[in-house]
């Protein structure tokens, strides 16, 4: 009796055979290092451009140099996927976001001064042409500007595209439900490590005097923090490329694994115009593509009146670093806690249940952060502070939506791309994940661009109604294309529903 109670036990908290460990211990330390930058990459990137450029610059970025640079990127992808192999894709792809984090680090921040325009004359310009402001002053901090395009395109070319397409290719589905909610699990420790970091990086009395004097050099201790950030971010980077020619040389062609490594070491071989129809006509990546877009237009209605409440709270580029990294610990450990319950909900419920979860849980909670911040906008004379209680309630709801998307999200979008063929799970994945996903944010974007643009003075507290009916109309759509989808991926991979 107590051995079945504990193998019971061991299959809800470790459904891994021991004989799976060296395939699985790399990938999820490669998740680690992969979540590990793109937690440091948000605080480094909103560090950069909220205090500097304003927290209202960020649809503008999205919209009109995010989303361009990902369709780029995906071009150049397809072409890459046709000449080398996923594993030699990876290495390239990751190698040029490190070389432009370390030209950043060593060039273009510390010379800021020189080639950014100061601020009378983003003052006069902006003046001249008020309309214009936000695309004023994002050009004015270009360098900034350009950090954040690579700090945003990481998560979806990295870790939602690289890392999730070289697992989808040799998983089999019914070993991917065991694997991918606790490489998320593992993963996760990355942002706690991220949130420490950057808190440690913000406290320069307990950074050795040698490391600050190579890595940095300066008597600014916001400039030293920020370096030391992005150095160790190339560091993990470097990490990643070492573990994956590791898998690749030692442990996929382990025979007990039964990897698919024909899939991994094949090429896609569609001209760029076949793969962009192909991908055009699939109603099946399109209705993916309809749940990425919604997940992030969702977020991205909510991610703006937060920041500008942080802003508020925290002016000044070190203490909004500082409070970025205490809030990458909590959501850290949430997403830890969320990936045991999220692996065993895979592995018992059908893929609608596990997929619903997701949309209904932002949708709740983002209703009630919403309600708060329209509340203390009309709420001044109470006992504590209103701007305090909202980024309270903000951070909880960006916690809580992490926690999931990374436990149940990530995993069910992943399960639905591996009963493709290598051409549509290849490129369509990547028009999805990397389009798709910018899409969304850049919808979003333009719906909040739009009302800054016509309205010059406006900030984010006079456009909560509006974000939040938009808000709603996303997560009921979100919901009606699980069901839709629900049907099409039973259909092909034979998954009995629950």
């Amino acid at each position: 009796m107590p051995s079945k109670f504990l193998s019971r036990l061991k299959l809800i908290l470790w459904p891994i055979e021991n004989k799976e460990l060296k395939f699985f211990v790399p990938m999820a330390a490669m998740m680690m290092f992969a979540l590990y930058n793109f937690a440091s990459l948000r605080s480094i990137k909103d560090s950069l451009v909220v205090p500097n450029i304003g927290a209202e610059s960020i649809s503008f970025l999205k919209l009109w140099f995010v989303l361009p640079s990902a369709v780029l990127f995906t071009v150049i992808y397809f072409r890459l996927c046709n000449i080398f192999t996923m594993d030699k894709v990876f290495y390239i792809v990751t190698s040029c976001f490190l070389v432009f984090f370390l030209i950043f680090s060593l060039y273009l921040y510390p010379n800021k001064n020189n080639i950014h325009l100061d601020a009378a004359q983003i003052k006069a310009l902006t003046d001249a042409s008020p309309h214009l402001k936000w695309f004023i002053r994002i050009i004015g901090h270009w360098s900034f500007a350009l950090m954040y395009i690579f700090s945003e395109l990481w998560s979806v070319v990295i870790i939602n595209l690289m890392f999730w397409q070289f697992a989808n290719m040799i998983v089999e589905t019914k070993s991917a439900k065991r694997f991918y909610p606790l490489f998320g699990l593992i993963g996760n420790f990355g942002l706690v490590l991220a949130g420490s970091a950057m808190v440690y990086f913000s406290n320069l009395t307990s950074v050795p005097k040698e490391i600050i004097n190579t890595v940095a050099n300066s008597t600014d201790q916001a400039d030293t923090s920020l370096r030391l950030s992005i150095f160790s971010v190339i560091i993990s980077g470097m990490i990643m490329i070492l573990i994956m020619y590791y898998i690749n040389k030692y442990v996929l062609y382990e025979k007990d694994l039964m990897l698919k490594v024909s899939a991994a070491k094949s090429k896609t071989k569609l001209s760029l115009s076949s793969s962009v129809r192909l991908v055009l006509q699939s109603r099946y990546i399109g209705m993916i593509t309809l749940i990425i877009v919604c997940y992030g237009l969702a977020i991205n209605v909510l991610e703006g009146p937060w920041k500008a409440k942080i802003k508020e709270l925290y002016p000044t580029q070190r203490e909004y670093l500082n409070f970025m990294g205490n809030f990458n610990i909590w959501m850290g450990a949430s997403c830890i806690s969320f990936m045991v319950i999220g692996s065993n909900i895979i592995r018992i419920f059908s893929w609608r249940i596990a997929a619903l979860i997701t949309p209904a849980s932002i949708g709740i909670t983002g209703v009630l952060f919403f309600t708060f911040v329209l509340f203390s906008a009309y709420s001044k004379n109470l006992l504590f502070n209103p701007v305090f209680a909202a980024v309270i309630a903000g951070g909880m709801q960006n916690i809580l939506s992490k926690s999931i998307k990374y436990s149940l999200f990530d995993s069910t979008k992943e399960l639905a791309y591996i009963p493709l063929g290598i051409e549509l799970r290849t490129k369509g994945k990547a028009a999805a994940e990397v389009v798709g996903a910018k899409l969304g944010k850049s919808m979003g974007a333009v719906i909040q661009s739009g009302m800054f643009t016509i309205m010059p003075a406006a900030t984010f507290n006079d456009v909560t109604p509006i974000l939040m009916t938009i808000f709603v109309i996303v997560v009921i759509i979100w919901i009606i294309d699980i069901f839709y989808l629900d049907k099409e991926y039973t259909s092909i991979s034979g998954e009995n529903k629950n």
